[in-house]
């Protein structure tokens, strides 16, 4: 049984028959919720949440499913027992898909209860602020690489928002690994994206002596130096971004002791 329901600015209220009480066996209801064309969809569940207990941490008998819906994909947001309450979730398009199953042994109580309504985001009038600052973006890179995860970033940009974007970035990352990359919810902003990799930030680069020093009568032992400069790709986007390299914001002499065993005569 799949029921339409149309979200609008008032939201509305889908939970499993009979809550708060048991909810029956042998069921599967879905929902889907539609909103008006550009716009997005919030879910938030109640916290009184309880379906029938995982198996091997896999939610096979009762579940709640909730499924984001375009022309050209299906996004799984997530499936869902026990006492584990869902995130509040904000969908990506305009259609949600909520399903709910039960089987036919043991029921659980009460149930879950959801509340859905329209995405608000907040935009800010440039043009009708002047205290509104607008960053170029030398600047934005600049701001950008000063954090070292994306965790951070994401706080950054969306101090409200930056834990759900992080689980859906996670998400949907995931969706294209193998079970073998994946690793513990602790150290997923780390292992999405390393910051520090991309940033303009001094690190090692080989240098051959001679070449460096133009000195071709001399003998170098080591021939190569590790010597720290300017690198990354963060100018990609800029104004020079065709080259998509680092330029050093400011340049020091540093001495490296190196042995010159003899001259080549």
């Amino acid at each position: 049984v799949i029921t339409v329901v149309t979200v609008t600015a008032t939201g509305g209220v889908i939970q499993s028959p009979r809550y708060p009480n048991a909810y029956p066996r042998n069921l599967q209801l879905s929902w889907k919720l539609l909103s008006p064309h550009n716009t997005r969809i919030t879910l938030e569940f109640d916290s009184h949440f309880v379906l029938e207990e995982p198996e091997n941490e896999v939610c096979r008998y009762d579940f709640v499913e909730v499924e984001d819906i375009s022309e050209t994909s299906t996004i799984v947001w997530g499936r869902w027992c026990g006492q584990r309450v869902p995130p509040r979730l904000t969908s990506k398009t305009n259609t949600l898909k909520v399903t709910f199953k039960s089987d036919d042994y043991f029921v659980a109580k009460p149930g879950f209860k959801l509340h859905f309504s329209l995405h608000v985001s907040e935009h800010r009038d440039v043009t009708a602020s002047h205290s509104t600052k607008v960053l170029k973006p030398a600047a934005l890179d600049q701001t950008i690489a000063a954090f070292n995860t994306v965790e951070q970033l994401l706080r950054h940009l969306n101090p409200d928002s930056w834990r759900q974007d992080l689980d859906n970035l996670y998400r949907e990352t995931a969706m294209f690994r193998p079970r073998t990359y994946q690793h513990s919810r602790q150290n997923k902003s780390n292992n999405i994206l390393d910051m520090r990799r991309y940033s303009c930030t001094p690190r090692n680069y080989s240098v051959n002596l001679r070449e460096e020093l133009r000195a071709t009568n001399a003998v170098f032992f080591p021939r190569c130096l590790l010597v720290q400069r300017c690198g990354g790709n963060c100018a990609c986007g800029t104004d020079n971004w065709n080259s998509c390299t680092c330029s050093p914001a400011k340049t020091s002499d540093k001495l490296h002791e190196v042995h010159t065993p003899c001259p080549v005569m």
